[in-house]
């Protein structure tokens, strides 16, 4: 075998990834939030860069679905106010009113300890009578002290009786309200209520009254006293309209002020041993005013081009979106999809009519209509609005009035899903008896 060794030129393109272009690109796709602590991370190693705090206007992440909140009226409470305490602090409170023997209140603590967010017990009590070397029997019986304190329903093991412990709390319920959620709760749960009807000789009418009922329970009642921090928004631009057209705003509150400190700078002349690390800093914190400025050029041409494509939904006021991918404001800007993707990842619009993120604004094609699956889904959505609650419509109903009154052709499966995606049970639990 013989080995040879030549000396080969070849000619490639390749894309040096220099320090700055990563910066610039960290700086794009980064939300508010990342952005501010990444700033202050380079004042920390950067002498020559300097911040100036502001005070940016924040608003909810859930602000549009608390505009909505009208239309959920009689749901079970998702999103509760925070408290002034936790649920475990809120619980070890209450037992003062108790007295505990030294293994009763070690007892007891170890359950509130195994209480999760929502309120229930999270940890199978013979788990934590082998763990902490305790009784099951007092754990048994502590769990019913637990299970008495505020609020209602804390302690429970499961869905059924975190609601049955409610329920035996209110004295103005249903007839059979208890009986049916202890003895028949999955066939009540998955509104079967004509086998339950057989099985108990309760009427449907009295079951629908029973279902409205349990509705007003909570199904987490541990959530009003969650210590999560508020998930805020600052805005990355504004927009307003002004002589019939909409104007783009950068906001300018949204960042702190950079300022390169110059006081160094003459030691790039008389300290030659520092001069290489000054002249580095110095570059840094240039190349990091540059970068700022054009991440601001880029949000704000996004969302320029984002307008001039929904232009339905900003002149007209009609919220209907159009079908707009990432490659389309890409072409449309000359500039690469991902970049598209990083300008409008956690970015938010504040606009006359609501906070909205900008990726809101990018919906699907459906069929070959110029159709976006935004709107449809905005369409099932009034369908079932509207719907006879009695007679509720199927998939495929909802699919032949897209077609024949919309003029959308959608399958039975694609109207499923969409109604899936909008947290919209099936028909059959959508039925009401009275």
């Amino acid at each position: 075998m013989h080995i040879k060794m030549d000396l080969v030129q070849n000619q490639s393109l390749r894309l040096a990834m220099t320090k700055e272009l990563k910066q610039a690109i960290g700086l794009l796709q980064y939300s508010t939030i990342d952005l501010v602590s990444y700033l202050r991370e380079i004042t920390l190693e950067n002498p020559f860069v300097e911040l100036e705090e502001s005070h940016p206007t924040i608003f909810y992440h859930n602000q549009r679905k608390q505009q909505r909140a009208s239309k959920e009226d009689g749901r079970w409470i998702e999103n509760m106010p925070k408290k002034g305490m936790g649920l475990k602090d809120h619980l070890r409170n209450q037992l003062v009113e108790f007295r505990f023997t030294e293994n009763e209140r070690r007892a007891i603590h170890i359950l509130i300890d195994a209480v999760d967010s929502n309120g229930y017990m999270s940890e199978d009590l013979s788990r934590l009578s082998e763990k902490f070397q305790i009784s099951i029997d007092l754990l048994e019986k502590q769990l019913s002290v637990l299970q008495s304190l505020d609020p209602i329903g804390v302690g429970a093991r499961s869905l059924q009786e975190c609601l049955l412990l409610q329920a035996k709390e209110i004295e103005e319920k249903p007839e059979g309200s208890e009986f049916v959620l202890k003895e028949h709760f999955h066939l009540f749960a998955t509104k079967a209520w004509k086998d339950l009807s057989k099985k108990t000789g309760l009427s449907l009418n009295a079951l629908q009254q029973i279902f409205d009922f349990v509705q007003t329970l909570n199904p987490r009642p541990g959530l009003q006293f969650d210590e999560e921090t508020p998930n805020y928004i600052i805005p990355d631009l504004m927009i307003e309209e002004r002589n019939g057209d909409w104007i783009v705003y950068y906001n300018e509150d949204l960042l702190p002020q950079i300022k390169i400190n110059r006081d160094y700078e003459p030691i790039v002349q008389t300290e030659k041993d520092v001069k290489s690390y000054v002249q580095t800093k110095l570059h840094q914190g240039r190349w990091l005013l540059k970068s700022l400025e054009q991440r601001k050029e880029t949000l704000v041409k996004v969302m320029q081009e984002i307008i001039r494509f929904q232009k339905d939904f900003f002149y007209l006021k009609n919220n209907v979106l159009k079908p707009l991918t990432l490659k389309d404001i890409a072409d449309s800007l000359n500039i690469h999809e991902s970049t598209v993707s990083r300008a409008v990842n956690d970015k938010f619009v504040q606009t006359p009519f609501g906070l909205y993120e900008l990726k809101y604004f990018f919906t699907n094609k459906v069929g070959e209509e110029d159709t976006s699956s935004a709107n449809v889904k905005q369409v099932i959505q009034q369908l079932i609005d509207q719907e006879n609650k009695q007679r509720p419509l199927s998939d495929q109903k909802i699919a032949n009035l897209l077609k024949e009154n919309y003029n959308m052709n959608v399958s039975r499966r694609t109207v499923a899903k969409y109604r899936d995606q909008l947290n919209i049970p099936s028909s059959n639990l959508r039925k009401r008896y009275n």
